[in-house]
């Protein structure tokens, strides 16, 4: 056999390889991997999570604007404000409004647009 059809020969084995593991783990776990997103597996609880990122972020004030422009409770930029259906400035919306904006965020994107801030909120959650 010469060398070429040795690496054909091994390029269709690494193929099916890739093919048979997904389905081969869906199999297994299929019940669990079913049932939920696996990113919401690892996720607290959005109302305790959010709690928590409040002192960190705006120490509790709805108004707290930093200096590169984010605002509100939850230091929301203007960009990912409006890209959660927000309108105006954060800092300028209800409590109530940034909450609501807050856990649309946290569903979307669940802790890591408070990353930053995980020394703060981290080990009470």
């Amino acid at each position: 056999m010469t060398s070429a059809a040795r690496r054909n020969r091994r390029s269709i084995r690494r193929g099916r390889a890739l093919l048979v593991a997904p389905v081969l783990a869906a199999t297994i776990g299929g019940g669990i991997a079913m049932s939920q997103p696996a990113s919401a597996a690892a996720r607290p609880d959005a109302q305790r999570f959010l709690s928590a990122v409040v002192p960190c972020e705006s120490g509790g004030n709805p108004r707290a604007v930093n200096s590169i422009g984010a605002g509100g409770l939850f230091q929301f930029l203007p960009g990912t404000w409006h890209g959660v259906g927000g309108k105006g400035l954060p800092q300028n919306a209800s409590v109530a409004e940034q909450w609501k904006r807050a856990h649309i965020l946290y569903a979307q994107q669940g802790t890591s647009p408070w990353y930053s801030s995980k020394s703060c909120w981290g080990g009470r959650i």
